[in-house]
């Protein structure tokens, strides 16, 4: 119950989550409770330790345990290489046994962005995994606007028709307003999709990057 949103722009990408998770009680007697737990402050969104490189995550905390180590690497194509270990990790193709058992194909996903100085472009690499398979695929910004999106809240949102609305919005506008712009836009995406998806929440938390710091910076609007 998740929602992710990037925007690739030549000159600017923006990653954004929702921060509203579920925790289920357990009772002194060992047996889950019916009540849920709700918190508005999980963290779906890590940097690594330099900021060049930001990812939003979604899938079960424990099907994500790569996170301690992207944030600890330093280099871009560390923070892949890890990501892409983990998920070859995660297929148990050689633990057949296992894997007849494994009632499971609930996909984990995870968006990552960040800017390559030797190409001078934004890239946006999507991943998708579990048990029975696994999937990468890398975007680099141009010209058109690219939008996409990850976890439950896909559902109720159409990337295509997002990257039309943001092309119109940015179209004409100056280099200094394109970040407000995109964010402005985000949070309204946000408050549509949370009231289809209540698993989703509707504050977003942002990691931008641009041209003039490439560094991913973590923004929290509330």
């Amino acid at each position: 119950m998740t929602f992710i949103l990037n925007v690739l722009h030549k000159d600017i990408s923006v990653l954004a989550a929702d921060q509203k998770a579920f925790a289920e009680w357990t009772s002194i007697s060992g047996f889950p409770s019916r009540s849920k737990a709700v918190s508005h402050d999980n963290k779906k969104i890590e940097t690594n330790s330099t900021g060049l490189m930001a990812i939003g995550v979604s899938g079960y905390s424990e099907h994500n345990s790569y996170i301690d180590e992207f944030r600890r690497s330093s280099e871009i194509n560390d923070g892949l290489s890890i990501i892409r270990r983990h998920m070859e990790e995660f297929l148990l193709i050689d633990d057949r046994p296992t894997l007849i058992k494994s009632a499971s194909s609930f996909e984990n996903e995870c968006i990552a962005s960040f800017y390559d100085s030797d190409t001078q472009t934004f890239f946006t690499n999507e991943f998708s995994y579990n048990e029975f398979s696994n999937s990468t695929r890398l975007h680099r910004a141009s010209d058109d606007v690219k939008v996409f999106c990850a976890g439950s809240g896909r559902d109720h949102f159409d990337c295509i028709i997002g990257a039309a609305e943001v092309s119109l919005l940015v179209e004409g506008s100056e280099y200094s307003h394109i970040q407000d712009i995109l964010i402005s836009w985000a949070i309204e995406v946000f408050k549509r999709v949370s009231e289809a998806d209540e698993g989703c929440g509707a504050e977003p938390i942002f990691a931008v990057a641009n041209r003039m710091n490439n560094d991913f910076r973590i923004i929290s609007i509330r």
